[in-house]
């Protein structure tokens, strides 16, 4: 029980034991263990670095489109002269009454201005709903190692500045890739993640753009090792550069 119990850091990091009973026993167990209470605070620091790389602020895209349709519709009723007139028998315009053909253009601008509104928040929600979709589905594809009773942790400095954290799960056949403070890149140039094992290096795929959200590679081995490599943009078949850092979750 004590071995199981030790295997439980990962899952409890992300709040991923449902068992009370079981939680109960590792908060117990956690009291007295030194190695598994700072394997916690490694995993917990590792989660939330995860966790905001994958947040999304919402789009302005919406705003600039309300903001562009109400500058087409008229703010004010048209100068006097402009005005129509009730040329009844004995009636006079009274001064400073809106004519009916000017309510009727203002509400007729409203309504399109609130169909615009409408299909742009339609369409944005769709939007919005995609991305979330995707950002839940790369949430759920971190905590699956995290939470892996298996699942080791490793943080190396690389070469030339910044750091790269790894967490990898054999029995998940995963491993997570997080990094901070690399330096910028030229256009040309890209970031290239490598799984190394006994038969030579195999790409993991190249850093995002925005590289403070996690990439999730498949295939780990026990045996494996990560390193991270500048290639050309797209990408080599094999790293053509010295690894700016290796490391071995353990």
């Amino acid at each position: 029980m004590t071995e199981d119990l030790h295997s439980l850091t990962g899952a409890y990091a992300v709040d991923a034991i449902d068992d009370p009973g079981e939680r109960s026993r590792f908060e117990a167990h956690l009291a007295g263990c030194e190695p598994c209470a700072a394997e916690l605070r490694e995993f917990q620091a590792t989660a939330a670095r995860l966790g905001m790389a994958v947040a999304e602020p919402p789009p302005p895209e919406l705003r600039d489109r309300v903001m562009a349709s109400i500058r087409n519709v008229p703010q004010a009723p048209p100068a006097p002269a402009d005005r129509a007139v009730d040329r009844s028998p004995g009636r006079r315009a009274r001064p400073g009454t809106p004519s009916r053909r000017w309510r009727r253009a203002v509400a007729a601008g409203l309504a399109a201005a609130a169909c615009l509104v409408t299909a742009a928040s339609v369409a944005q929600a769709v939007r919005d709903r995609q991305r979330v979709e995707r950002a839940e589905a790369a949430y759920r594809d971190v905590a699956s190692v995290l939470s892996a009773p298996d699942a080791r942790a490793a943080t190396g400095r690389a070469a030339d500045g910044g750091t790269v954290t790894v967490v990898a799960s054999a029995a998940r056949g995963r491993v997570v890739v997080a990094s901070a403070g690399l330096r910028a890149l030229p256009s040309a140039r890209a970031y290239q993640l490598w799984l190394i094992g006994a038969d030579g290096p195999r790409s993991a795929g190249l850093l995002p753009a925005d590289r403070s959200r996690p990439v999730v590679a498949g295939t780990w081995r026990p045996a494996d090792r990560l390193g991270l490599t500048v290639e050309p943009a797209g990408g080599s078949a094999r790293p053509t550069s010295a690894p700016l850092v290796l490391l071995t979750p353990a």
